[in-house]
């Protein structure tokens, strides 16, 4: 017999998968624009300027939308979610749109096509090999740049070149299309993280804020047009932090392994990936002490049989490309890096230099780009700030109010982020310290991830001493937790005491640093 639920939590229930079904059929109907966009000639053929003036006057109706919902309805949370993922895919929209397969990438290499038996290094290169010759490389992958990486990515972006061209579409364009995937991704990405914020509890103006942080945040945008595996990993971190949220709260062995998948599929798109199972791995230890301390035996063994059954999930995905160059090249797993004579290598500066404070004179705060040079540049936050905002971007001619956008943004980005982490961190306290065994679970989980991913990312930088090593896209998943923070800040902070007010105002920094990116990106000629 059915067991019976009361009619508010099925309506709900109902209510909620709607609004996923409108977000992804949205999503979907984005990513098939943009293809129909990039491989029609006629529109092709248009002056970036028209194709802008365009996104621009869409933009302006998904506003001027917004506005009438509120004035006619009520605007609900659905609705105002849907809105703001359709203001998010219509940025990253329009940045695929006007940005080409060679623009703002990293090691994207070359492609020369299907009719000659070159091969190509770079993520365009790896991403040809696949669709020219149909298997994954059979050389050592250490012999060419940026073939050392798992291959998800790369075999997802074939199998779509392989699609689009049996279609007829011509190979240029179909190269082309490659940003078509990473765009997709950016926005399940968002739809995770709104999944994410309400498996955290989050509601009204906080999930809002949070949401809009993912939806309009630079990096994420320029994410959604890199053909590189940076975005694919990302979206399965997010679902690996999704599934463990369940996993807290219902305990089911079906959560268990979606976060076995989602480490597993992470680390076959890029290794750092397992970061992830660090925070993961002490919530199961919780776990598992408190299945011992009950004494049952049928507990701890079914607890046993499901830990096993997630190590082999996990494990046999994730570690399967390390054991194939184990086995048939004997390589051990690490990346391609530069040499010391790179301009960009930062070991001649001391570990305080390289991942301490930042003095006022390294922020750079008079021209906030990041020049690439590790003798003018080699903190970490400074070039994690500066990437997080404008890539790895110069543009040595900026002045005017170009540039005084960029500094307004560069210094509230810094000041807001700073105040965002510090309040995710007291908003993890608070609720370790006044919640239930669950809600003290979730916070340890979140904060010990965040830390954990912080951690990761200046071991990085100290292990391979160069700028490019220090690219905010390596921590992008930590937007996720910072939108939590600024979730919970506004549920548990609401008052008017020096806690409510510092919400406030770093909920009022991250609007204002998001709007004037959002205002650089539509009207500077340089994206």
């Amino acid at each position: 017999m059915l067991p019976k639920l009361p009619f508010s939590r099925v309506l709900s229930a109902l209510k909620s998968r709607k609004t996923e079904t409108s977000i992804l059929l949205m999503l979907v109907l984005f990513c098939a624009f943009t293809t129909l966009m990039q491989g029609s000639p006629a529109l092709a053929g248009l002056p970036g300027s028209r194709i802008k003036g365009g996104c621009l006057f869409l933009l302006f109706l998904t506003f001027a939308a917004a506005i009438f919902l509120h004035a006619r309805h009520k605007l609900t949370e659905d609705r105002m979610v849907f809105l703001l993922l359709f203001g998010g895919m219509l940025l990253r929209c329009c940045y695929v749109l006007l940005s080409g397969l060679y623009d703002r990438q990293h090691d994207e290499g070359v492609y020369t096509g299907i009719a000659t038996a070159q091969i190509n290094p770079g993520h365009i290169g790896y991403i040809e090999y696949i669709y020219k010759f149909r298997k994954l490389p059979d050389m050592n992958p250490y012999e060419l740049f940026s073939y050392y990486h798992p291959p998800l990515h790369y075999i997802l972006s074939g199998l779509w070149l392989i699609f689009l061209t049996s279609l007829g579409m011509a190979e240029d364009t179909a190269f082309e299309n490659l940003q078509v995937l990473p765009l997709f991704y950016s926005g399940l990405f968002m739809l995770l993280t709104w999944r994410i914020l309400k498996r955290a509890h989050a509601g009204g103006k906080g999930l809002c804020t949070g949401l809009l942080l993912v939806a309009a945040h630079p990096a994420l945008i320029i994410m959604s047009g890199s053909i590189n595996n940076d975005m694919l990993s990302t979206l399965l971190l997010a679902a690996a932090i999704l599934a463990a949220l369940r996993w807290i709260q219902s305990n089911t062995l079906g959560s268990l392994l979606l976060i076995a998948a989602s480490i597993g599929f992470g680390m076959l798109c890029k290794i750092n990936t397992a970061v992830i199972a660090l925070p993961t791995g002490l919530i199961f230890l919780l776990d598992f002490i408190r299945v011992l301390r009950t004494g049952k035996k049928q507990n701890i063994l079914r607890s046993l049989r499901s830990y096993v059954l997630f190590g082999c999930t996990a494990g046999s995905v994730g570690l399967s490309w390390i054991a194939r160059n184990l086995i048939r090249f004997r390589v051990k797993p690490g990346i391609s890096s530069a040499t010391e004579s790179s301009v960009m290598y930062t070991g001649n500066y001391s570990i305080w230099e390289r991942i301490g404070i930042p003095a006022l004179s390294d922020w750079h705060f008079a021209f906030p780009f990041h020049p690439l040079s590790g003798d003018a540049i080699h903190n970490t936050w400074v070039i994690m700030f500066q990437t997080s905002l404008f890539t790895e971007e110069y543009p040595a001619n900026l002045t005017g109010l170009s540039l005084f956008l960029c500094q307004t943004a560069y210094i509230a980005a810094i000041l807001s982020a700073t105040a965002s982490a510090v309040l995710f961190l007291a908003a993890q306290y608070t609720k370790w310290r006044g919640g239930t065994k669950k809600t003290r679970e979730e916070a340890l989980f979140l904060s010990t991830g965040y830390l954990a991913f912080l951690l990761s990312f200046a071991l990085f930088a100290l292990k391979y001493p160069y700028t490019c090593s220090s690219d905010f896209r390596y921590i992008t998943i930590c937007l996720v937790y910072i939108a939590i923070g600024l979730a919970d800040s506004r549920q548990l902070y609401p008052g008017k005491d020096l806690k409510g007010i510092c919400s406030r105002i770093t909920h009022a920094g991250i609007c204002l640093t998001l709007a004037a990116m959002t205002a650089i990106y539509l009207t500077w000629e340089q994206w």
